[in-house]
């Protein structure tokens, strides 16, 4: 009997078709893809949080003039800002450029 990362039994075990087989197969790989590409944007995303908040301390930008140049509001920096943060609190010791 053979199990998926997730305790979830293949159809081997239930005497299905090699079709619906490789159907389940398929959809096990596109939510693995999902994750793996959720993962990547999360990073991106903390990356330019990372970039804004450089701008602002070594640049003297504001949030205002950041948010102005990407064509944002002043709460979508924030936001990308708070996701380095999060970002750094859920991966610690993790390098982001990695």
């Amino acid at each position: 009997m053979a199990y998926w990362r997730h305790g979830v039994l293949t159809c081997h075990s239930w005497r299905v078709s090699d079709a619906m087989t490789q159907v389940i197969e398929a959809r096990q790989a596109f939510e693995d893809a999902r994750t793996e590409a959720s993962a990547m944007v999360a990073r991106k995303r903390a990356l330019l949080g990372l970039a804004m908040l450089q701008a602002r301390e070594k640049g003297g930008e504001s949030q205002a003039s950041i948010a102005r140049a990407l064509g944002v509001v002043t709460e979508q920096v924030r936001r990308y800002e708070q996701a380095y943060r999060d970002w750094l609190r859920d991966h610690p010791g993790e390098s982001l450029t990695a």
